[in-house]
């Protein structure tokens, strides 16, 4: 016997639906926000979480989790995964930028007799001529700047 639900009925406007229909047939986006957005308009047709859980082949815990986080973030919000913790990044933005436009050079350009950088000669070229800080923040040098 299927469970049921004491949750409110989910209430969308016409261009919530509208968006969620829009991910469930999209091919273009990641296969679990599609997987989500079915679940929450299979939910909004009035099925019960565990008819949902069959028909899309998910755990009905899985169903029960979705459907509760776009009741309590909204349609957009509660689609898409939480941040996850995790160790800060030891780099700036600008100096990712830097390695980033440096690795897109040719090493001759700098005076190196190679045609392509190796990851190695890549990290000396770094560490010789750039400045570490606290933050572990590079600067670019002035020849490149």
């Amino acid at each position: 016997m299927p469970r049921i639900s004491l949750r409110p009925k989910l209430p969308f406007t016409q261009k919530e639906l509208d968006y969620l229909t829009k991910l469930s047939r999209s091919r273009n986006q990641a296969a679990s926000i599609v997987k989500r957005s079915k679940i929450v308009l299979l939910s909004y047709q009035e099925k019960n979480d565990t008819e949902i859980s069959r028909e899309l082949k998910v755990d009905y815990k899985t169903v029960r989790l979705w459907i509760q986080r776009v009741l309590d973030f909204g349609v957009k919000e509660g689609l898409v995964d939480k941040s996850k913790s995790g160790r800060p990044q030891d780099i700036s933005a600008e100096s990712r930028a830097y390695v980033v436009s440096l690795a897109c050079m040719k090493p001759k350009d700098l005076g190196y007799p190679h045609e392509i950088w190796t990851q190695r000669l890549l990290a000396e070229h770094i560490r010789e001529n750039c400045i570490k800080d606290r933050t572990y923040a590079l600067e670019v040098p002035n020849q490149l700047q």
